[in-house]
């Protein structure tokens, strides 16, 4: 059981909010146009699912979503994207929460959430949303999810290395 597990009920709500809102943060700041556009919201998704687990990942990743859609309009609200949040909650809830962290173990939750929430799902509904073929889409953006493979491998190892190093393991 880490630390956030063991607080209280209050203690432990509190801390979901503040990461909830990290997220909201987070997954507002992105770089590239709207059908590549690279964002840091996973940070704050790894954690939740690490600290929280699979469900209330998925219900944070709904709300925020949600939420975040409402207060900050970045162009239409689509539900197919609440539905990516809620995937890569689960993802990351259920690959990390109550394991050992290794840098294999981030890899493949990686892998995974790219695979099917950046690639395939999200995909999907840029497709949906511009019109444009699926495959003529999957191939523009293939590239880009590649890359960021390695690039959240590492920028996650990182973060949970500061987290055991300061004891919020």
């Amino acid at each position: 059981m880490n630390k956030i597990q063991s607080m209280s009920k209050t203690m432990s709500l509190t801390w979901l909010a503040v990461l909830m809102a990290l997220q909201m943060v987070l997954g507002r700041i992105h770089v590239g146009p709207s059908f590549l556009k690279v964002g840091f919201g996973f940070i704050a998704t790894a954690l939740i699912g690490y600290y929280f687990g699979p469900y209330k990942s998925m219900l944070v990743g709904f709300i925020s979503d949600v939420v975040t859609n409402s207060l900050f309009p970045d162009g239409v609200f689509f539900w197919g994207f609440t539905l990516s949040a809620i995937v890569g909650g689960f993802i990351y809830g259920g690959m990390l929460y109550q394991k050992p962290i290794t840098i294999k173990r981030i890899f493949l939750t990686t892998l995974i959430v790219i695979l099917v929430v950046d690639l395939g799902l999200n995909t999907w509904w840029v497709s949906i949303l511009g019109k444009i073929e699926f495959t003529a889409m999957f191939w523009v953006r293939i590239w880009k999810e590649i890359l960021f493979i390695p690039i959240q491998t590492i920028i996650l190892t990182t973060v949970f290395k500061w987290l055991k190093q300061h004891n919020f393991d």
